[in-house]
């Protein structure tokens, strides 16, 4: 059997990590991984620096997992 660059090909990642912002605009952030075939995320957590659950939103991707 021979190998042919098909077989040595990479699968895609089926997650990626996510930077998600406050929209407190505190500048206080975090990172999470979602899956790559979901839409943005925007979850609702504690911003330490105004002591207030908030909204976060997904800013940028940071690299696949």
């Amino acid at each position: 059997m021979f190998l042919t660059t098909a077989n040595l090909a990479k699968a895609k990642s089926k997650a990626v990590l996510v930077q998600m912002l406050s929209a407190a605009g505190t500048g206080y952030f975090f990172v999470t991984k979602r899956s790559r075939l979901k839409d943005k995320l925007v979850l609702r957590k504690h911003d330490p620096f105004v002591n207030k659950h908030v909204l976060f939103f997904e800013k940028k991707k940071i690299k696949s997992v």
